[in-house]
Order: C-alpha cells, then structure tokens, then sequence
C-alpha cells in the first residue's frame, strides 16, 4: 500500500489538531463545528503555516475549500504528522496554535476568535468572509449568499422550534434584486456565458413562489399555519443551491483550483459541467413536485437553456484555464433588461 502524500498527512494533522482544540475549550466538542467553518479554519492555520501551496485549494459552492479534505480523510489520527523535528507542524502544534490564537488571525478576515466563528450563524458569518477575504469573483459569492440568506431567513421564519420568527421585510423584492446582481456579474466574465437564461428561470419560479406565499399572508399567520410552509421554502433553497449556483460554482471550481493534484481535480469537475442543463431540470422537477403539493404551478421554460460557454463554443479545457479575471468587463459595462425581452441580457 502507498505511503499516503505529503498534502494528506498535512491536511490529517490540521484536522486532527484543530479537532484537539476544540475539544480542549471548555462546553465545546468537535461536533460543534460544522463543515464549512470547518474548512475556513483548516485553511486559517494552513496558510497562516505558509503551507497553502502543499494543499489543493479551489474556490466552490462556498467558498476557498480543500477537496482532498471534502473526499474524506477518515483515519486522520493514523496519517497526521506526530513526530517532532520535521518540515511540518505536529498535531501538538497545530492544537497549540488554536488555542494560542483564539484571539483572532491575521489571515480569518472576519477578525472572529475561534469560538466566535463556532458560535455564529454560519452564512452570515460567511457573508462577512466573503467581504473582508479578497478571493475570485468575490462580488458574485456575495450576490449568492445574500440570495441564499433570503430565501434561508423565509424558511427558518417558519420553523416551529426556532429562536426568532420573524420574516424578512419584504418577500419578493430582495429576492429579484439579489438574483438581477447575480446575472450581472455572470455577464462580467466570459466563462459563465450561457449561464444567465439559468438564473432568469430560477428568478421567475422563485418569484411565483414567494408571490404566492404573499398573497396567502403567511407571515401573518401563527407559527402553527406557517409552520406547514417550511417544507415548500426550504426546497425552494435547495433548488437554489443544488440547481443554480452548484452549476455555476462548478466552472469556478474547475477555474481556480490549485496545488499538487489540481490537474486531477479539473478533470474530476469538467465532466460535472458538461451536465448543467440536464442538473438543473432535474433538482427543478424535484422542487416541482413539492410546489405541486402546496397548489402552486411553477414552471420553465427548458429550451431558453443554452449549453455554457465552453460546450456552445467547442471551448478546449486549454483555453478555458488560460482565460483570466483580468479580461472580465467593468461593472459598468454590464446591464439587464426586462426579462419579458427575447434576448433578456444585453452586454454593452
């Protein structure tokens, strides 16, 4: 049996470090740590280490990620570096250094603590990390989770057991504002090209929805009545998600990932993008069926789907890795028209 890599010892000892700090704060355990803080943090002590560049790093659904850590390292106690005197931090060294820097770090952009991170409520931890952390397309990440956060605070608004109730101000507004700034910025960058009809379909379902909800004056029901609509907004969120901005994460993932095994990683993302349209339908019809069972007709508009850019234009994995952020199109560049025209975009 191989010996395991460089890069999976050191993210195993990250892991298994930051487990024993964790657990090492009093009223906390590794349980308390979800999976996407999970990752800001790996990636905390690994760069703040200068390691960033023996790690696989990409941009995806949220966020800078490792995926040698997202395929799973389950023996991370066996393959973590414990021996002193090495290149690499111990386990030891690692946990010492979260706790030692439980005040703040200089590359956790959000200045939060370790337990402060822990505590909050993830997206809007993430929002504030996607603001303060410059990254890749960093304005349409903060488009997505504001997106997200919307139709979040809708469905947990409706949650029986929840510490607050309380519906965003206005149902439809942020949500159709929120999505023409994602389409925006989708219009800025060639390799999404294609991508926009996506968004469109998902705005006018999203909207059908949320009017409908409007019209039946959820938010003024007890929490009994609305309770009964969780189920149809937190689907709403998935299809989002899952539909919409994993198929748009995909070209970023395979656009920016990098370190030793990123050849790897591009060829296992390039196939799942070549399947955008077939995903989207599928996650649609599956939100569909749960609309269907709230009396609720929603549908799209299949053939207003364009394949993307690098399977419409016979684009080759060569070009498409070689296009650079530095060609995208101003802000000012960009704008939208009404959605009701043919052509619904126009780039000027």
């Amino acid at each position: 049996m191989p010996f395991p890599s460089t890069e999976v010892r050191i993210i195993a000892t990250f892991k298994q470090g930051l487990k024993q700090a964790v657990s090492d704060i009093d009223g906390y355990s590794r349980d308390d740590v979800d999976s996407i803080t999970e990752q800001k943090l790996l990636l905390m002590g690994i760069r703040d280490h200068d390691l960033e560049n023996e790690v696989t790093i990409q941009w995806y659904a949220d966020g800078d990620m490792l995926p040698k850590l997202d395929e799973g390292i389950e023996n991370s106690k066996q393959l973590a570096i414990c021996d002193d005197g090495g290149p690499y931090p111990t386990v030891q060294q690692v946990a010492e250094y979260y706790t030692t820097t439980e005040s703040e770090s200089e590359t956790l952009p959000t200045g939060a603590s370790i337990t402060e991170v822990i505590n909050a409520e993830t997206f809007s931890w993430l929002q504030k990390y996607y603001e303060q952390r410059e990254g890749p397309f960093q304005d349409l990440y903060l488009a997505n989770i504001k997106i997200h956060l919307h139709l979040y605070q809708c469905a947990k608004a409706c949650d029986s057991e929840a510490s607050t109730d309380e519906f965003p101000r206005d149902l439809i507004r942020p949500l159709s504002e929120r999505t023409s700034d994602l389409k925006r910025e989708l219009l800025r960058f060639r390799i999404f090209s294609g991508l926009e009809p996506y968004v469109t379909e998902f705005t006018r379902v999203a909207e059908t929805v949320l009017e409908e909800c409007a019209r039946r004056e959820v938010t003024a029901m007890d929490r009994d009545g609305r309770s009964e609509y969780q189920k149809l907004l937190q689907h709403l969120d998935t299809f989002y998600y899952h539909g919409l901005w994993k198929q748009i994460t995909r070209l970023i993932a395979v656009h920016t990932v990098t370190g030793p095994e990123d050849y790897f990683e591009r060829a296992a993302n390039w196939g799942r993008v070549e399947k955008t349209e077939e995903k989207f339908v599928e996650v649609f019809k599956q939100f569909e069926a749960t609309a269907s069972e709230y009396d609720i007709d929603v549908s799209i508009n299949q053939e207003s789907l364009p394949e993307v850019w690098i399977n419409r234009e016979s684009i080759t994995k060569e070009e498409f890795l070689d296009w650079g952020l530095e060609q995208s199109l101003p802000k000012d560049a960009v704008s939208s028209v009404p959605e009701d025209d043919p052509v619904h975009d126009l780039v000027s």
